[in-house]
C-alpha cells in the first residue's frame, strides 16, 4: 500500500470540511444576479436545455447528456443557492414592492419589470435619453443594485455594469 504523508490528509479534510462553511457565508454575499449564475452553471456543466433567452444568452443551450441531471451533492448546493435566492427575495419570489425613490440615495435592489419579452431597458451613462447607452437589461433581471434616483432615474450597479436606467421598468425591494 502506498502511504500518504500528514500534508495530503490535511489538504484532503480541508477540501472535504472548508468549503461547506464558506460557501454559505459567500451566497449570503452574492447579488440576486450572482446566485442566479452560480445556480444555473450547475445545471450548464450538466448539460441542462436551457430555454429563456437570458439563459440562452448567458450559457448556450448545451443539452447534452445528462440533460440537467444532477448529483446528490449538486442537488443539494442547487438547494443552498435557492434559500439564498429566496432569503434575499430573488428567482420570482413575492416581495412588496417599495415605492421608488425620487431623490437622493436609496441603497436598495431591483428587478426588471414591465417590458416587452424580447425588449430591453438601456443603461446610459447618465439620467437621460440624450446619454449614450452602454448595457442593456432584460425582463426578469433582479438583484440590481440602486445607488440613488434623480427623478424619475437611477444609478444601479448589476455585476460590472453600472449607469443610469428609467425607473418606470423597474420594481423595487
Amino acid at each position: 500500500m502506498k502511504e500518504f504523508g500528514w500534508g495530503v490528509l490535511i489538504i484532503g479534510l480541508a477540501l472535504m470540511i472548508g468549503p461547506v462553511k464558506a460557501e454559505a457565508r459567500y451566497y449570503g454575499d452574492m447579488s440576486c444576479y450572482e446566485l442566479w449564475y452560480a445556480r444555473n452553471a450547475i445545471f450548464a456543466r450538466n448539460g441542462y436545455c436551457f430555454q429563456t433567452p437570458r439563459a440562452i444568452r448567458t450559457f448556450g443551450r448545451n443539452c447534452f447528456p445528462p440533460y440537467g441531471r444532477l448529483s446528490r451533492y449538486e442537488a443539494e448546493e442547487v438547494d443552498r443557492i435557492k434559500y439564498w435566492e429566496r432569503r434575499k427575495g430573488c428567482n420570482g419570489g413575492y416581495v412588496p414592492p417599495a415605492p421608488p425613490p425620487s431623490y437622493g440615495n436609496y441603497g436598495g435592489y431591483a428587478q426588471v419589470v414591465g417590458l416587452r419579452p424580447n425588449g430591453f431597458l438601456a443603461v446610459r451613462t447618465g439620467p437621460g435619453t440624450g446619454y449614450p447607452q452602454i448595457g442593456s437589461l432584460y425582463l426578469g433581471d433582479s438583484g440590481i443594485r440602486v445607488l440613488r434616483c434623480i427623478g424619475r432615474w437611477c444609478r444601479i450597479r448589476y455585476g460590472n455594469l453600472m449607469g443610469w436606467v428609467y425607473s418606470g421598468y423597474l420594481r423595487f425591494y
